[in-house]
């Protein structure tokens, strides 16, 4: 595609997050874009005000005859535009491959992981920017940096989230990849932990001999699976065995500190992030590696460290005008969601903290339902609402689990009180009558649990 002239392209979900920085940087490169999605809101009106053609219901007919690619995910493969586009002889490509193409004549460096993909493909990203490398970024989050998912840089190089769901990230091959952790995900998708730790083996073997792979050497899985890669392996951690190490490491309430050994030497003294966890230490030490890797300077990581607040809906701290505090996270999987309390309790120790979780996904339910009542044990109380399905779900996972059974397993294993309230009207009212303005409020899930934050704010 890179090789071609111009381009007449229609996306299908073209405000999703997925789809609608692609779209963006298409626009940038002078393609003709046009698209569908069911909602109208700022990621649509954005791309309507830079040119772009949108419709807001699925038809046939929103398909020109003379469309040269029609776009689409896993999401969305049997819309009406996909049958006009079988119609008329039209190109269909599944937004992975067709990322590919985009970028095939780029210096590739993809972010892969279990977590912190999101963070750190915004991270690496951002630190490249601040040291004068204007790279261009297809990311998996909003980031207020760049007012987006994506930005379209001027440099050789694209940053690209790979996400291992439908096994888009085999068609993302990085000349850099970065592997951020590895643990049991996607089972709605993958059979089992076995098959989806094949599928990143495979992923991992499809690498020629010129790249280098670099990954969280404290993962025993990872290093397994990539014994047989012929490339240079490049490992990051806190073990000092690691190529990267943490060391020095100080955290209090609202920042961390670590300085990052390379080969024995200290190259980033004192680095202070405004983002808590080790997860996060790891989405910069990853950022670090890379960019020294390539002889980028690493002044731009401070630079990004200064400022950078996290991407949407991770650790987004808000306060109302009363002062009470509030955490919004995406976070889906219990090791997500133990990783956000861990930085609650590392910012605010003392504080009350209620966490109003919204499930989502009956299998992910189904298959971490003991995980999910170990999650919460440092909160202080804990709000359910009705799990939402999701894509993948089948109606023997709907049948098989139920906020119930959660709540039975919270109880259990955290040993905290919890309710299932499903209204968010009652949720706002239960939260202004029993917790104060010194108290931490966290929204969690990936559906529409924000609103309930939204509501406090006033």
């Amino acid at each position: 595609m890179e090789n071609k002239k111009k381009q007449k392209i229609f996306f299908i979900g073209i405000g999703g997050k997925g789809i609608n920085g692609i779209a963006k940087v298409c626009l940038e490169k002078g393609h003709k874009v046009s698209g569908v999605d069911r909602i109208k809101k700022p990621e649509t009106e954005s791309l309507e005000e830079s040119g772009a053609k949108i419709f807001y219901k699925h038809s046939g007919n929103n398909l020109d005859k003379d469309t040269d690619i029609v776009v689409y995910t896993s999401v969305a493969k049997n819309t009406p535009e996909i049958q006009a586009a079988k119609k008329y002889g039209i190109r269909i490509i599944k937004r992975s491959s067709f990322l590919k193409e985009l970028t095939t004549s780029d210096f590739r460096i993809c972010i892969a992981g279990s977590h912190g993909k999101s963070t750190t493909t915004a991270l690496l990203g951002l630190s490249t920017i601040n040291s004068g490398v204007d790279t261009t970024i297809y990311g998996g989050a909003y980031t207020k940096e760049f007012n987006g998912y994506n930005h379209f840089g001027k440099s050789k190089y694209s940053i690209i989230e790979a996400c291992e769901y439908d096994r888009s990230f085999h068609d993302l091959i990085g000349n850099h990849t970065v592997i951020t952790s590895m643990e049991k995900s996607h089972l709605e998708y993958y059979r089992d932990e076995d098959e989806m730790i094949a599928s990143f083996k495979y992923f991992i073997d499809q690498h020629s001999a010129d790249s280098k792979l670099f990954f969280n050497g404290d993962n025993v899985v990872i290093h397994k699976i990539s014994s047989d890669y012929k490339g240079q392996k490049v490992t990051f951690g806190f073990s000092p065995r690691n190529d990267y190490f943490i060391s020095d490491i100080s955290m209090d309430k609202y920042s961390s500190t670590f300085s990052v050994f390379h080969l024995g030497e200290k190259i980033a003294g004192d680095l202070e992030i405004n983002i808590p966890g080790n997860y996060n230490i790891l989405n910069f030490v990853a950022t670090i590696a890379v960019m020294n890797e390539l002889e980028m300077p690493l002044d731009g990581i401070f630079k990004t460290a200064r400022t950078f607040m996290g991407v949407g809906r991770r650790f987004e701290i808000t306060k109302n005008k009363c002062g009470q505090t509030f955490i919004d996270d995406f976070a889906h999987h219990p090791t997500q969601v133990k990783y956000l309390f861990d930085g609650i309790r590392q910012f605010y120790p003392k504080q009350k903290v209620c966490a109003v979780f919204q499930p989502r996904q009956f299998n992910m339910m189904r298959n971490f339902i003991e995980e999910y009542g170990q999650a919460f044990d440092q909160a202080d109380e804990i709000i359910v609402t009705d799990i939402l399905p999701a894509l993948g779900d089948t109606e023997d996972d709907i049948r098989s689990v139920n906020s119930n059974d959660l709540i039975r397993s919270i109880s259990k294993h955290s040993h905290k009180p919890v309710r299932l309230i499903n209204s968010f009207p009652e949720i706002v009212n239960y939260i202004k009558e029993n917790y104060d303005n010194q108290s931490v409020v966290t929204t969690i899930g990936a559906g529409d649990i924000y609103k309930v934050r939204d509501s406090l704010m006033s």
